[in-house]
């Protein structure tokens, strides 16, 4: 494990890695993904996904692997797949957790907030 390991992920990279631990998927795929799980809330662009899937498979977050044997994949497709890695799915799993203590904490701190007092 580095030091990198134990930062927060940015949304990009959770993103994918999100979407990439339900299976193998092409970029357009991830980028689909990740509009719909989050209402268009987040939307990756080709920059920011394609330089983050660069990085995260020099990071051994992701790796390239094979096309899936079923699906909308025409044969000789130039679409490159890419899949969570052990390595991946232990970062991914450490930022979920980390999330859940963030909003744990934020619940807490929320509820001992005094009412806001609306006026009429």
């Amino acid at each position: 494990m580095t030091d990198r390991d134990d930062r927060p992920l940015t949304p990009a990279t959770f993103h994918i890695l999100l979407s990439l631990a339900h299976g193998p998927a092409h970029g357009y795929h991830i980028k689909r993904m990740v509009e719909e799980r989050t209402s268009g809330r987040v939307r990756l662009g080709a920059g920011t996904l394609y330089a983050g899937i660069q990085r995260m498979t020099k990071d051994r977050l992701i790796e390239e692997t094979d096309p899936p044997r079923e699906g909308d994949v025409e044969p000789g497709s130039r679409w490159r797949f890419y899949a969570i890695s052990a390595h991946g799915r232990g970062v991914l799993e450490r930022e979920v957790e980390r999330l859940e203590a963030d909003l744990e904490a934020a619940r807490l701190a929320m509820a001992s907030l005094p009412p806001v007092r609306r006026h009429a």
